[in-house]
């Protein structure tokens, strides 16, 4: 019920109380205003005491504003339950099964940027700009550090930090959070991929006598078991002497980034540098001597390889690059190349096609030779 009196000043105030309870007081220079307050501030507490308990849990913080602001439902004692982003986050996170720990930067980073903002405003135009933001950054080191280099961010790495993104707010909707996706319609241009750089004939030996001159012992093993089977880092920190088959000529993978198992051949000059750091048990190849669970942490070797060899802007990663061009070159299909480095599909290895140009014409003229002479 609202109250209007005139003060001693001239001016007017207004009163609102709702069941007894004082809700607020304000004042006006003109009765008019004061009357277009009460009315407005009454038609506000009725509209908000009329809200069924599943309206009220659908409610936007846009809508409360609309509705006068929070504090006038704290007022009424009416409970706002907002999910923050953070806490979209978090329950995201606990509920994921994948492997790939990157999934977790990238939830992280997201976590970061939208914090305790209620999921419910955020709009399709704040994840534009947000994920315009990070295409336009500098990409981050790789030493987990969360720091950000002097290189650009590729378009690909925007594409799959919005894709989690787009999976967060999916699972909102399933869990009833949402109803609507705000990444839908937000696009990133994808640029068409270049193939990574890969070792020539010279770099390579020049990389692996390096590597043998390495400090650490087992460099020179780790960057040639890196090239003549094509495992990613990741895959080659994680073998234990149990997963390798001497008998076979294989890397028996288990835990791999699409978190499908495969087995991996490793060629015979490479199985006998293994053989000399062959070990009884189910220790790791590349331990760490003060912690035998880790994986040892080779950064600065691998560096110093690198500038003793004299080769610039090359990463360990290059090597698996340099693993699937050396296969396609010698004449492997796309398909068996796929095989070997576990991609899923051979549009990945698609890239190293233009590889392939030298040998299809030496088959076409080996075969066409063949038919020609038979005529």
């Amino acid at each position: 019920m609202a109250t209007i009196r005139k003060l001693p000043n001239g001016k007017y105030r207004t009163d609102i109380r709702k069941n007894n309870s004082f809700i607020q007081a304000k004042t006006f220079i003109l009765k008019e205003q004061a009357e277009q307050y009460a009315v407005e501030l009454e038609t506000n507490i009725d509209s908000i005491l009329n809200l069924k308990p599943k309206k009220l849990k659908k409610i936007t913080p846009d809508k409360v504003e609309a509705l006068g602001g929070a504090w006038l439902f704290q007022k009424l004692g009416v409970e706002l339950e907002f999910m923050t982003f953070e806490t979209l986050a978090d329950e995201y996170m606990r509920q994921w099964k994948g492997k790939d720990k990157n999934q977790v930067y990238r939830a992280m980073y997201w976590q970061n940027t939208f914090n305790d903002t209620p999921i419910k405003s955020i709009t399709s135009k704040q994840v534009k700009k947000a994920v315009k933001d990070f295409a336009t950054g500098n990409a981050f080191l790789t030493d987990g550090s969360g720091k950000k280099s002097n290189k650009p961010r590729s378009s690909n790495t925007a594409i799959r930090y919005k894709a989690v993104l787009s999976a967060m707010f999916k699972y909102a909707i399933r869990e009833d959070y949402l109803k609507e996706n705000p990444v839908d319609g937000v696009f990133v241009e994808a640029t068409p991929n270049k193939i990574e750089r890969y070792l020539s004939d010279d770099d390579r030996n020049k990389l692996l006598t390096e590597c043998k001159n390495a400090a650490w012992d087992k460099m020179h093993l780790l960057v040639l078991l890196a090239i003549t089977t094509g495992m990613r880092k990741g895959e080659l920190m994680k073998l234990r002497w149990t997963d390798i088959d001497f008998e076979k000529g294989l890397a028996n993978l288990t835990d791999t980034k699409n978190g499908e198992s495969r087995s991996n051949p490793i060629p015979e000059v490479t199985l006998i540098e293994l053989r000399k750091f062959r070990q009884i048990g189910n220790g790791l190849l590349f331990n760490s001597p003060t912690r035998p669970e880790r994986p040892f942490e080779f950064r600065k070797q691998w560096q110093g390889a690198l500038d003793r060899a004299g080769i610039e802007s090359f990463r360990f990663h290059d090597l698996r690059h340099t693993a699937a061009s050396y296969l396609v070159m010698a004449g492997a299909t796309l398909y068996e190349t796929a095989q070997v480095l576990g991609h899923k599909s051979t549009q990945t290895t698609g890239l190293y096609a233009h590889l392939s140009t030298g040998h299809k014409s030496e088959v076409g003229e080996r075969v066409m030779a063949k038919v020609c002479n038979s005529l």
